[in-house]
């Protein structure tokens, strides 16, 4: 019995660990294959395809970057190309503005000498005019001594001959005496007056000669002295006659008669010479009245000369200073260019760097998602593999089996945490690359902003060029160089009617001419200097052109 139920234990045992028939497995073969590997198809191909992207992507991005990078390059050697170009045209303006800063410190020493020789022209019409007024004043002194000198001899006359007619009616013998004592009266009073006419004709002798000299147009002063000198002779004789002491009454009624005549003759000679001397006065005032107006016309055109040529100085320093400041604002904005351009290549580096940097983590990155894939494609594979073992293994049911499928499920929970890791760094740097390019794309803006900057800083020294020309032609150089000829050809013929009457100004004629030639040289330089600004306003045209 024992042996009957353990040969039946066997067979049960037998039966139950004897495989099942080929049939069997053929059909559970077929849905197992079939519940493996119908999830796992459609999950490999979204994987793929979404790796694929993901690959195209940042071969996209890197094809980008490296495009935007070569025509940042670009934009930036042409930037530096046309920076240098407005570099050289800057310091062709600049040497070009210091050209015509030297033209005008030389006509700025023109116009001084000019306005120096003006200053000794002016001092050489004011001892004129102090020589002219002395001269007249020693006239009027003159005049003054002669008629004093005639009221006195006639007052002197009229007494003796109304005493001698006097004593004519009286007595002979006092009449002898008054006659002598009148004749010695008048013999003193004339002595006295003559040395008083001596001393004063010796004090202005000199004066006279210089006056003389000076007023050759007034020839009638020689008569007058011709007179004087009959008077004086006259004088002489009337004084040994009467140191001769009259003897008879007859040869002193004869010579009191004869004396009546000739003081009728001097009296009329004296109206001759008082008439001729007011004629002579007559015509030097008239002489001095036109010297003065000469003289005031000289002075108010030398007045209005010196204006002329203060406001030509004024608007060549107005000029000077604007051509300063312009040369001073293109020397800073040089610097500030300068110094832009050394910050935009320190910047331009800095992006190429960066550039080159994400150049390198985007293939970096193109590596890590390469591995990132193929790590994927490990993981599938053997996710496919465990699960059919899993469906392999599911009807044993063991406990080993499950405790190595549990830790191959971990593992492969683990792996794909690991691979969402490396997909979110992934996309990290895909993110740090769209701000690389971005941050290009901003560069490459502030860069054509730069560029777009120094074009209106060109054009704003252009403006600012044309603005000094026009206030240089607004001046009108040529009209006041025109009015000043004018004026200098007026004073010439001024001068020379001065020249006429008074020989010392011969010297002032010279230094006219002088003066002649320095307005023409000052005329030169004026058209120098326009042609100067001519041509500096074409190269600034040329300039504005090219820009």
């Amino acid at each position: 019995t024992m042996t009957s139920a353990k040969q039946r234990t066997k067979a049960n045992a037998g039966d139950k660990s004897s495989p099942p028939p080929p049939d069997d497995v053929a059909k559970r073969s077929p849905k197992a294959a079939k519940g493996v590997s119908s999830p796992a198809g459609p999950g490999l191909l979204g994987r793929a395809l979404t790796a694929t992207f993901y690959l195209a992507l940042v071969a996209a991005a890197a094809g980008l970057a490296g495009f935007y990078l070569q025509r940042v390059r670009d934009e930036l050697s042409q930037t530096s190309r046309r920076q240098e170009a407005a570099a050289a045209r800057t310091e062709e303006l600049a040497k070009t503005v210091e050209a015509v800063l030297q033209q005008v410190d030389t006509m700025r020493l023109t116009v001084g000498s000019f306005e120096s020789s003006l200053k000794d022209g002016q001092s050489e019409l004011d001892k004129t005019n102090r020589a002219v007024r002395k001269g007249e004043a020693e006239t009027r002194r003159i005049e003054e001594v002669l008629h004093k000198l005639q009221n006195e001899i006639l007052k002197d006359l009229s007494d003796g001959i109304r005493d001698v007619k006097e004593a004519r009616e009286r007595d002979f013998s006092s009449l002898e005496k008054t006659v002598e004592e009148r004749l010695t009266e008048l013999t003193k009073s004339i002595n006295d007056n003559v040395v008083a006419f001596t001393e004063v004709q010796g004090e202005t002798q000199s004066e006279v000669q210089t006056l003389r000299e000076k007023v050759q147009a007034v020839e009638g002063l020689s008569a007058l002295k011709h007179e004087l000198l009959a008077v004086s002779t006259a004088v002489a004789d009337l004084r040994a006659s009467s140191e001769g002491k009259v003897e008879v009454a007859e040869s002193l009624k004869a010579q009191v008669s004869s004396l009546e005549e000739r003081l009728q003759t001097r009296t009329r000679e004296a109206e001759s010479t008082v008439q001729e001397m007011e004629e002579v006065k007559a015509a030097v005032q008239v002489t001095t009245s036109s010297l003065r107006e000469s003289l005031s016309a000289t002075e108010a055109f030398l007045q209005s000369l010196s204006g002329q040529v203060k406001t030509l100085e004024d608007g060549l320093q107005e000029a000077t200073a604007t051509l300063r400041a312009l040369e001073q604002n293109l020397q800073a904005k040089t610097a500030s260019a300068a110094q832009g351009r050394e910050d935009w290549e320190l910047r331009l580096k800095t992006v190429e760097e960066s550039a080159e940097s994400l150049v390198a983590s985007a293939a970096e990155q193109s590596e890590k998602l390469e591995s990132v894939l193929s790590k994927y494609d490990s993981h599938e594979s053997a996710l496919a593999t465990l699960s059919r073992d899993l469906q392999t293994l599911r009807p044993s049911g063991s406990g080993a089996e499950d405790t190595d499928v549990l830790s191959a499920v971990r593992k492969i929970t683990e792996a794909q945490e690991a691979f969402s890791g490396d997909i979110g760094v992934l996309k990290n740097s895909l993110d740090e690359l769209q701000n690389a390019v971005a941050a290009q794309d901003r560069a490459q803006k502030e860069l054509s902003s730069l560029d777009e900057g120094q074009k209106q800083q060109a054009v704003e020294h252009g403006q600012r060029l044309a603005t000094l020309e026009e206030a240089m032609k607004g001046q009108t150089v040529a009209d006041s160089v025109g009015d000043l000829q004018a004026s200098v050809s007026q004073a010439k013929n001024d001068l020379q009617r001065l020249r006429t009457a008074v020989d010392s100004l011969v010297a002032y004629s010279v230094k006219i001419e002088t003066n002649e030639k320095d307005i023409g040289s000052l005329k030169t330089l004026m058209d120098e200097t326009k042609a100067s600004v001519e041509a500096l306003s074409i190269k600034l045209e040329l300039v504005q052109e090219k820009v």
